[in-house]
């Protein structure tokens, strides 16, 4: 599962950059929030500052686009431009949990790690990623162009006060965007990854399966990869 890409060491970015923002402020947002609804939260703050330094490290690359670039631009300038979007919190399914019973939704934690789209012209054009360190946040990569294009087209196909979550079990190399309306059973969108390492068919409607339908072929996947 790709859904995590590194910032290429050659560009020295932001690795060890330690926002100033203090993450003990009791701020929340909800994930994928629309804009009416976002908080300036520590995580979203030190994104945002991540953000401005990363674009101003190529300011005077301007007609270029170094070679392994993260971002989704043609032109290191358009940077200028970009601007955060929704952020979300990755939650891990435990596979121990999974494996002894429990739903996708029931086996998922907080793994307390922050990626929030970057856009361009309302576009998605890769992720910034923050982990929490003591009482600072930190940006420790970015891109995720085309991770974050398949999780706008599913958040933006949704219906307004739908609760979503991403949730990732690595141990099927498997990712998901959980969709949860009202009172209503949740149902899952599985990403790219989920649908390679599971061999999922493409499905019609909204493309959005049940629980029930997913379990049997991921403990499958997390049992082949505890067995080698």
């Amino acid at each position: 599962m790709k859904s995590r890409f590194l910032i290429p060491a050659g560009l020295a970015l932001l690795a060890g950059m330690a926002c100033t923002a203090q993450a003990a402020v009791p701020l929340a947002e909800a994930d994928f929030a629309a804009p009416a609804a976002r908080v300036e939260t520590p995580a979203r703050s030190s994104a945002a500052a991540a953000l401005r330094q990363f674009a101003a490290q190529f300011r005077g690359e301007a007609g270029s686009l170094p070679p392994g670039f993260p971002l989704q631009v043609g032109d290191v300038a358009e940077l200028a431009d970009a601007s955060l979007g929704y952020g979300f919190q990755v939650y891990d399914v435990d596979a121990n949990s999974l494996a002894a019973g429990s739903g996708l939704s029931a086996a998922a934690r907080a793994t307390g790690t922050w990626r929030f789209a970057v856009l361009r012209g309302g576009r998605p054009i890769g992720l910034v990623t923050l982990v929490q360190e003591g009482d600072q946040w930190q940006a420790v990569s970015f891109g995720g162009a085309g991770l974050v294009q398949e999780m706008d087209a599913i958040v933006q196909s949704q219906a307004r006060g739908t609760q979503l979550r991403y949730l990732r079990l690595p141990q099927a190399t498997a990712d998901f965007i959980e969709v949860r309306s009202g009172d209503k059973a949740a149902r899952f969108a599985p990403l790219r990854a989920a649908r390679e390492a599971l061999l999922l068919k493409a499905r019609v409607g909204d493309g959005l399966m049940a629980e029930a339908e997913l379990l049997p072929e991921l403990r499958d996947a997390v049992a082949r990869n505890v067995e080698r």
